[in-house]
């Protein structure tokens, strides 16, 4: 387990270097302390860094899952 401490609202976190990108996939906790999910993805350009975020909800990581596997398996 990573955790960066600089954002208290992380409750777990991985990281993936690829290159020039790194990935986050952290499980942050919101003001009502419910958990989420928080895909990032930084990369460095000329300019400095981008960040690029997708937050998905409890309710929905079944769906998310799945369809991401369903992709997965179309790679090969």
């Amino acid at each position: 387990m990573e955790l960066r401490k600089h954002q208290s609202n992380i409750v777990y976190s991985k990281r993936i270097k690829a290159g020039k990108r790194v990935y986050f996939f952290d499980i942050r906790e919101d003001s009502k302390g419910q958990n989420f999910i928080c895909i990032s993805e930084s990369r460095k350009t000329n300019e400095g860094f981008i960040k690029q975020t997708i937050v998905i909800y409890p309710e929905d990581i079944e769906k998310f899952y799945k369809a991401f596997e369903e992709v997965k398996n179309s790679l090969k």
